[in-house]
């Protein structure tokens, strides 16, 4: 196991710390790690003549395998019913990074579940949130999934609104 992923277990796990500062610094560090990752797949996939070599260098220093895709997705949606408005804040920048990252399914699971959030009317309390959370999505969806998540979400929201 890389060094890289040793740190991501440490601040997922700090990520559910009691004490909320710890949480706030854990999920900042997440969101400094997952920006770089999305900077170096950006750099990978460039068309220049060492793109292969630069997309070998960007598998070994920043893999995020798929496991590890899903704990973060988990971690970082938990959060945003977190306590503090501070962690939530953070919580929904970090899910605008996330959505850049993360693999077509990931995607598709935090709409959902943002979805679910929204239409919740128990955690109505917390409605502003995922809203936030909702919008950064639509703001950030990658355009190659835009279809398939604007599919997922239409029909439930407009289920929620009547």
């Amino acid at each position: 196991m890389g060094s890289n992923q040793v740190s991501l277990n440490q601040l997922l796990k700090k990520t559910e710390h009691y004490d909320k500062d710890e949480r706030y610094m854990a999920t900042s560090d997440l969101c400094e790690i997952l920006k770089k990752h999305a900077a170096s797949s950006a750099g990978a996939s460039g068309g220049s003549p060492s793109a292969y070599a630069s997309s070998y260098q960007q598998q070994q220093q920043s893999v995020i395998d798929a496991s590890t895709e899903r704990r973060i997705c988990t971690a970082v949606l938990k959060l945003l019913d977190d306590d503090s408005n501070d962690v939530q804040a953070i919580a929904v920048k970090t899910l605008g990074v996330l959505l850049t990252t993360v693999h077509e399914e990931q995607v598709i699971e935090i709409a959902d579940r943002l979805c679910t959030l929204v239409l919740d009317s128990s955690k109505s309390e917390l409605r502003d949130v995922y809203t936030i959370g909702l919008r950064t999505l639509v703001k950030t969806v990658p355009l190659q999934m835009g279809d398939l998540v604007s599919h997922r979400l239409v029909g439930r929201l407009i289920d929620g609104i009547r």
